[in-house]
């Protein structure tokens, strides 16, 4: 029977356009959209009764759905008058949760993430509390407004990280200097300023003298695990602003089998299809665990590897709606291809109406 997949992000989101182009060289019809359409002409229905309860959405043209993506998912934007604006766009947002929140909203679809999920792993502190439940190594850490805490810190270890919920950018008036809040090492040597390090919590944690960083992005029951390192000897403090840096060097990996049992059932306690989980690997051969991002970046690990197939593999995963699924069992699709094709060309123009100097794949 033919089927659909339902891919939820805007159309600047360059990994939803290579999974729509992908899934259309298999001629499966992707749709796409960043949430419920509310405007004119689209219609859904949800009815539930005693016996059945059943969800109809004209834009996924009637066609049974394998998998729904939730890749980027925004809030609605109703189409009314101004002033019924907040109360619509509410009553849609309200709607979507709801109805997202359903496991068997599109039926037997496999949702990557299911939505309760995907916003359980988007907290920081629960990932951490997890692994510390499931005995999964991760660096001492103090979320803080208060100096004495991050002293403290600092003096038990020597070193530490700060790093931000979010990374942050912003442009001075005056020069036109670009900044950004990212990962910064202190030691001894680092000013401590008590009323900066009030305005907000930050997340500080004990720095790990790392031989290298490991990126496992974990589709359903595949793991790929990218190892990456200084050419010279150890890792970066942050990898990510040097990927383009020929002192950094990739190769694929095999976790032991133990932190790979750690990982999946990390996964399986936060709910999680897909995730993109950050360790690193001490002096002494030791992993620890950073994060998860359970909506990361995951195709430039094809670019640095073109031997990991992952636009093959969350092809085959949305495709099948299966975690188990077949990486062999599709027409070949490969990030080389999709960056000559049509698709990719458009991105790049959509894209460069909105902010014309940002990569569209980023490291994220």
């Amino acid at each position: 029977m033919q089927h659909s997949v339902l891919i939820l992000a805007p159309d600047t989101d360059p990994h939803a356009c290579a999974l729509a182009w992908a899934l259309e060289q298999q001629g499966i019809h992707a749709a796409w959209t960043p949430s419920l359409q509310a405007k004119p002409g689209f219609h859904y229905a949800f009815h539930i009764d005693a016996d059945r309860e059943n969800f109809f959405d004209a834009t996924t043209r009637h066609t049974p759905i394998s998998a729904a993506w939730n890749r980027r998912l925004h809030d609605p934007q109703p189409t009314c008058a101004e002033a019924d604006e907040a109360f619509a766009g509410l009553e849609w947002k309200l709607f979507q949760r709801n109805l997202f929140g359903l496991a068997n909203s599109y039926h037997d679809a496999l949702w990557i993430n299911p939505l309760p999920a995907a916003q359980r792993a988007e907290n920081k502190l629960a990932q951490l509390s997890a692994c510390r439940r499931l005995g999964l190594p991760f660096p001492e850490t103090v979320v803080t407004t208060h100096v004495d805490e991050v002293d403290t810190l600092r003096k038990k270890w020597g070193r530490i990280i700060f790093k931000s919920f979010m990374i942050h950018q912003w442009e001075d008036d005056e020069t036109g200097k670009k900044h950004a809040v990212g990962v910064t090492l202190l030691d001894e040597r680092s000013d401590l300023p008590a009323d900066a390090i009030a305005v907000c919590p930050g997340i500080y944690q004990r720095y790990i003298d790392k031989s290298c960083d490991i990126r496992v992005t974990v589709m359903g029951q595949h793991l790929f695990a990218l190892c990456l390192r200084k050419a010279s000897s150890g890792g970066f403090v942050d990898w990510r602003p040097h990927s383009g840096d020929p002192e950094l060097v990739a190769e694929a990996i095999t976790l032991p089998a133990f932190m790979e049992n750690k990982l999946r059932a990390l996964m399986h306690d936060l709910g999680l299809v897909f995730g993109c989980i950050d360790l690193v690997v001490d002096r002494h051969g030791d992993y620890h665990f950073l994060e998860v991002n359970q909506a990361g970046q995951f195709l430039f690990v094809e670019d640095m590897l073109p031997a990991y197939p992952m636009l093959q593999a969350m092809t085959a995963m949305l495709a099948s709606g299966r975690q188990d699924f077949r990486i062999d069992g599709l027409k070949a699709v490969s990030m080389k291809a999709f960056r000559a094709s049509d698709a990719y060309a458009q991105l790049k123009e959509r894209a460069g109406k909105l902010t014309p100097d940002r990569q569209l794949f980023t490291l994220e």
